[in-house]
């Protein structure tokens, strides 16, 4: 048996970095049409020997003050890896977790390969999981197909049931594009119904096959949807009882001064992809030549992809750009991903973002930037029990 290479052997990133795993690659059982990450050539699945090596280095290259190490799965459809794969790698993970540092998973399903084996899975391992789900029978059904272009929407809703009989902490990825910005009231009261506590959407990323298939999002659209999701999301009274993700980060990119996700920090560059043949990138919608970082090879050092990412132009200059320096929602934005540069080298959903996060700000901006500030917003929006 391999012993765990001793921590102090292996180099350490200076700053904290996730990385995505992509165990199956772009292997998918749905053909959704404005994929971002088409299959373009054989499935290829990440071998026994390059995960070993990739956890153990994964984790001896965090921080030493890292007290919890998270690895992210995704695809493709990640579940295609099989759950031997997962139980492997979870058995890896506990081998070189050292003391005192709790590790944890998520995983990006589609949730219709779910059954009741791979929840008990995820529940004794308290997998945090997100499920791509579009809308209604309708929407799911146009954009995001299977293989022989039938429904995934019944297939997607008995998964999210099975997560719910589990009690497993899931959350909705929903895309947002031209063709259903003008459904946000909608798809937000369809996905209560569901059930769904915890809801993130995910503008259109303008890579893959999403150009040739005809999709776009305007940013005077995606500016629209957001205010709409926030209005009926205020108007319904959920506010501490669903989450969506987008007006819960800029709450707390206000109150604390650091983005709970790259899009929206200072800087990017900390978070990385590798791919199934051991390729790894500085940034999962910039896989090109020019964030090419190298190729895992079981002793490469990861602090030196994490120096290599963190000072590319990408990450270093989003929040610098001349535009940005005066706008009234910088604090929150900082300029958007990076991958929706267009060659003038203007986020094309900057105006989106200034509409959106201009009316989610508008009752912030009398409380204070700090953790006092915090509680008194807070305070002025729960309403006090008799």
């Amino acid at each position: 048996m391999k012993r765990p290479i001793p921590v102090n052997t292996v180099p350490r990133a200076s700053v904290p970095f996730h990385m995505l795993i992509k165990p199956i690659g772009a292997g998918c059982n749905l053909a959704c049409r404005y994929c971002y990450y088409p299959q373009r050539s054989q499935v290829q699945k990440m071998d026994e020997a390059l995960l070993e090596s990739f956890i153990r280095q994964y984790i001896a290259s965090q921080p030493r003050y890292s007290r919890e190490i998270n690895f992210v799965w995704q695809g493709g459809e990640p579940l295609l890896a099989g759950i031997g794969f997962y139980k492997q790698a979870l058995a890896l993970q506990q081998k070189y977790a050292p003391p005192g540092v709790a590790i944890s998973n998520s995983l990006q399903t589609n949730a219709t390969l779910l059954n009741d084996a791979w929840c008990r899975l995820f529940k004794q391992h308290r997998f945090i999981i997100g499920v791509s789900l579009d809308g209604d029978r309708q929407i799911q059904d146009a954009h995001r197909p299977d293989k022989r272009g039938n429904s995934s929407y019944d297939a997607a809703l008995r998964g999210i049931a099975l997560l719910q009989q589990h009690q497993i902490e899931f959350n909705l990825l929903v895309v947002v594009h031209d063709g259903v910005t003008d459904r946000a009231q909608a798809m937000y009261d369809h996905f209560v119904a569901l059930g769904v506590r915890y809801l993130q959407f995910q503008p259109l990323m303008l890579e893959g096959d999403a150009p040739a298939a005809g999709y776009g999002l305007r940013a005077a659209n995606w500016g629209r949807f957001m205010v709409a999701i926030y209005r009926r999301w205020r108007s319904q009274g959920h506010i501490g009882q669903v989450f969506v993700m987008n007006i819960e980060h800029v709450y707390a990119q206000y109150f604390t001064h650091v983005s709970p996700n790259c899009v929206h920090a200072e800087r990017c560059g900390g978070n990385l992809v590798m791919e199934p043949s051991g390729s790894v990138y500085a940034c999962d919608h910039l896989i090109d030549a020019k964030h090419y970082l190298g190729r895992f090879d079981h002793v490469s050092q990861f602090a030196e992809y994490v120096a290599t990412a963190t000072e590319m132009e990408f990450g270093k200059t989003k929040s610098l750009r001349r535009e940005c320096q005066s706008c009234s929602v910088k604090s929150v934005c900082q300029g958007g991903c990076p991958a929706h540069l267009g060659q003038d080298r203007y986020n094309r959903l900057c105006a989106g973002y200034y509409t959106f996060f201009s009316e989610v700000m508008a009752p912030l901006r009398s409380f204070p930037r700090n953790a006092q500030g915090a509680v008194a917003w807070r305070n002025s929006v729960i309403a006090p029990t008799s």
